[in-house]
């Protein structure tokens, strides 16, 4: 191993920064070391960040580097992310403005945000990228972090329908379906899951909170999935500041729709996230579990619409669907049914699941069914 990446991987060594990984980096000028950093916790700043900082402190490294002659290497144990997270910006934009010339890193990271992302991304501003070059070792110091990517996730879904199966009325009414006291233990449910996710559609036409409002009890993340980025900015759930909601989208509406987003990302009320498509141009529902288990988000709860359960079922990600059914008919072809999408058109090709729990709450009653994956 190289001397200069034995170095990072020391400092890397030295925090604790779970769910987020070991990372430690190494600036160097010709032989000389002018940086050092290492990732201290999460929601602080990153190693690369911290490598430059010392650089800039020591006045190794100046804010005029491009003008400067001398090449400037950065040795890292991970490779640099290239996407916002929850608390920090991407590390590649602060590595292309500081002038850096080369990055040599030691494992890619294995989070689908990131994985080959943030080589190519500084490849592509004319930085020479080497790595990952000791994937084994990176692996190895960061089994934990590893380990939270690559372990199943837990994913369910809730929904609430008519005794004729319908989620809402031909005009998109959907409030209340069930009575009263279902409602209060769907806000017990949410309490158990790391995360509550929801589709665009859901948003604009129920605008929820997607909160616990439970005493001593903690709001998990709002997941917003919204592949053209559509949902209103005075929408209930991104006036929260606990800095727990997260939008995604695609790479298109990230550009498309910058403006909006920035808008958003300024207010530090969502976190927006751009994530890979799937072959039907949806959010591919699988890379977008893993990007969230890297965070930290296992246990997922879907509460809607109809498209997201669609797309979540065909991806094969769902454990346990709690469904419950109120004694209403409402009627109506055109009114919503608990899965869109296209369907299927034989019987053989049916989804199955296993009644696993009946349970009766005041008039409504839910009905628990675990799904193979």
């Amino acid at each position: 191993m190289n001397r200069f990446m034995k170095l990072a991987f020391e400092l890397a060594k030295k925090a604790e920064p779970f769910p987020n990984p070991k990372v430690g980096a190494i600036l160097v000028s010709g032989s000389a070391i002018i940086g050092k950093g290492f990732h201290k916790k999460a929601g602080e700043a990153h190693a690369e960040i911290n490598a430059i900082g010392d650089a800039l402190n020591s006045g190794h490294l100046s804010q005029n580097i491009r003008h400067e002659t001398q090449d400037i290497v950065l040795y890292i144990t991970l490779e640099p992310c290239s996407h916002t997270s929850k608390r920090t910006p991407p590390c590649t934009d602060a590595i292309i403005a500081s002038g850096i010339t080369k990055v040599v890193f030691a494992m890619s990271d294995p989070n689908p945000l990131t994985c080959g992302r943030g080589a190519k991304k500084l490849r592509n501003a004319g930085i020479e990228v080497i790595g990952p070059t000791n994937q084994k070792e990176g692996e190895r110091l960061n089994n934990r972090y590893v380990d939270n990517i690559s372990k199943p996730s837990f994913v369910a879904i809730k929904m609430a329908m008519s005794a004729d199966g319908k989620t809402a009325t031909s005009a998109g009414d959907s409030k209340w379906i069930t009575g009263e006291e279902a409602r209060k233990y769907v806000l017990k449910l949410r309490s158990e899951f790391d995360g509550i996710m929801a589709g665009a559609g859901t948003v604009r036409t129920d605008n929820p909170r997607l909160t616990v409002r439970t005493k001593g009890k903690a709001d998990p993340y709002r997941i917003i999935v919204d592949g053209n980025f559509t949902i209103p900015l005075d929408s209930k759930v991104l006036q929260n500041n606990d800095g727990k909601t997260i939008i995604v989208t695609s790479e298109n509406a990230k550009k498309t729709k910058s403006k909006k987003i920035k808008q958003i990302e300024n207010s530090k009320n969502a976190l927006v996230i751009s994530c890979e498509s799937d072959k039907n141009n949806n959010i591919d529902m699988r890379k977008l579990i893993q990007t969230l288990g890297a965070m930290g988000i296992k246990r997922i709860m879907i509460e809607g619409g109809s498209e997201l359960n669609a797309s979540a079922i065909n991806a094969g990600i769902v454990n346990r669907f709690y469904l419950f059914i109120a004694p209403k008919i409402i009627g109506g072809k055109n009114a919503t049914s608990v899965v869109g999408g296209t369907g299927i058109r034989m019987m053989k090709d049916a989804k199955q699941m296993r009644l696993d729990k009946i349970k009766k709450i005041a008039g409504d009653l839910l009905l628990e069914f675990e799904l193979p994956v």
